[in-house]
């Protein structure tokens, strides 16, 4: 390290930060975010600075001290964003490995084309064209192709350690191949194209890397959720078995109560019997909410949810032919007009207003397939992505499974959901083609 200069010291941890920065924009930042900002700046320098001054100091020409170099300039660049914004060490990690992979590639196009067409500059114009202007360009296309496409979107918010550390080794392998390239005893014996080559290389691998850290990430994320979904659906199929036997017994009960009415007629006392009456006609109400739809399962989760409005006082209009459902499993009708019920009836009962607490469902034929739609009142804004609402709770890695779950179910049978909000009412649209399963 001895040949190299304090100066190359700044401008590679200028480099990186760039790189990293495309990866970090977005992040909540710490209150008094500028003052934390410009004195992370003066110590993240002053900590490279001090890194190279120690190493530079070693009289040794082994590439072992330039990586140990480039990866105590990694580390303090993760300093700094720890410093300036409250983020998790996974998030850490990932945009220092895809922000040193981002680096490295500029770095190596740059070097490719340099050697490759003989060029040399000098001066601010090896500053802009070499050392600046090459890694802003590179960050942007990256963030433009990659980071922009996949902002926003649930299944990247907690990063895949797993992956996440895979990209880093696949990064270390080819900084330290790089180093080695470039280490004057391997550049000695080797030729222009095999240098040139190496860049290349360098080049995929650190492709490669950023996306495995984003899209494998992503895959296990989704692969996660789904088999959380499933074991949702498995657990609502055995709450659907128990809310049979419910609906069951009120079926029993009702018919009793019939039986109890017609003895009223015996009873002498013309207070008392009244009286009773009352009772009766309380208790028999109950089945008023019994629905017989054509299908079993929807019978049974309209009732449940009926049953529930009912005690919230929720108005339940419903226009559903049920046999236009058959082609679904009994599980899969539950779990989906269970959660699509569930979110309704969350929603309404946010309204004081009773007269607003209305739930509409509609489930009919429509350009030859079978049509859901369900609105209710929605006064709260709903901010949407990936054309699913967003969970209000605060702990969103626990919650939301419920819409997740619809478009699940949606996609397992081929078919299509639009889900939005306008003029203060939340309105889902379902529509299936049974005969192109």
């Amino acid at each position: 390290m001895q040949e190299m200069q304090v100066i190359s010291c700044i401008r590679f941890s200028m480099q990186i930060l760039i790189a990293e920065s495309v990866f970090f924009l977005g992040w909540k930042r710490r209150e008094r975010f500028p003052l934390y900002l410009i004195s992370g700046l003066v110590g993240y320098f002053c900590a490279a600075i001090c890194i190279f001054e120690i190493l530079h100091r070693i009289p040794s020409q082994s590439p072992v001290i330039l990586i140990a170099y480039y990866g105590g300039l990694f580390l303090v660049s993760m300093g700094f964003m720890k410093y300036c914004f409250p983020a998790n060490f996974e998030e850490i990690l990932f945009a220092g490995a895809c922000g040193y992979a981002t680096q490295h590639i500029a770095f190596a196009v740059t070097t490719a084309v340099m050697e490759g067409m003989s060029l040399s500059l000098t001066g601010i114009w090896d500053f802009l064209w070499i050392r600046f202007l090459p890694y802003v360009i590179t960050s942007g296309i990256v963030y433009v192709f990659i980071v922009g496409k996949n902002a926003g979107k649930g299944e990247l918010k907690k990063k895949d350690i797993r992956m996440v550390g895979l990209s880093l080794m696949i990064l270390f392998t080819v900084i330290i191949l790089s180093v080695l390239v470039d280490h004057r005893i391997f550049r000695e014996n080797s030729t222009l194209l095999q240098n040139v080559f190496c860049k290349i290389y360098a080049v995929i691998c650190c492709i490669f890397a950023i996306s495995t850290a984003y899209n494998v990430s992503r895959q296990n994320r989704i692969l996660h959720e789904n088999e959380m979904m499933e074991s949702m659906l498995h657990n609502m199929s055995e709450q659907q078995k128990l809310s049979q036997d419910a609906v069951n017994i009120i079926n029993i009960k009702c018919h009793d109560l019939k039986y109890r009415l017609s003895q009223i007629s015996k009873i002498a006392d013309a207070r008392e019997q009244k009286e009773y009456i009352e009772q009766v006609k309380g208790a028999i109400s109950i089945y008023d909410n019994i629905f017989q739809t054509g299908n079993d399962a929807l019978d049974l989760v309209l009732t449940e949810k009926s049953l529930l409005c009912n005690e919230y006082e929720i108005k339940m209009s419903c226009m559903v032919d049920g046999k236009l459902l058959d082609f679904l499993s009994s599980a899969d009708v539950y779990a989906l007009f269970g959660n699509l019920m569930d979110n309704a009836i969350e929603s309404v009962m946010k309204e004081t207003d009773t007269d607003k607490r209305i739930i509409s469902i509609l489930v009919a034929a429509r350009n030859q397939g079978s049509f859901i739609h369900m609105e209710n009142y929605c006064k709260e804004q709903v901010a949407f992505a990936d054309g699913l609402p967003q969970t209000t709770k605060k702990d969103k890695h626990y919650h939301g499974f419920g819409v997740k779950s619809i478009r699940y179910i949606v996609d397992k049978y081929k078919g299509e959901l639009l889900m939005h909000a306008e003029q203060e009412r939340f309105v889902v649209d379902i529509l299936f083609y049974p005969e192109k399963r």
